[in-house]
């Protein structure tokens, strides 16, 4: 009796521990989706009014006068090529 309990527990174990990685990673994945970055206006001066967007996304992100929001590939650069969309 005592070795069938501990055959069945070492399934049982591992079925839970595969359980709990799957919804830990999918929940870090979701947050990762979530985080915003950086987006800048090309006008007046290209690169300078901040708003918070996304890297990944449906609607491209805009300010409240609706000109659309760009990315910097890498951090002090002057131009931002990358596309940006909405939180």
């Amino acid at each position: 009796m005592k070795t069938f309990k501990s055959k069945l527990l070492i399934p049982v174990v591992a079925i839970l521990f595969a359980l709990t990685s799957a919804f830990s990673t999918s929940a870090s994945s979701k947050a990762v989706s979530m985080a915003t970055i950086d987006g800048y206006t090309d006008a007046p001066v290209p690169c300078t009014e901040r708003i918070d967007c996304s890297p990944t996304g449906d609607l491209v992100c805009t300010n409240a006068q609706g000109q659309q929001a760009y990315a910097k590939q890498f951090p002090g650069q002057t131009t931002c090529p990358l596309i940006v969309y909405k939180p």
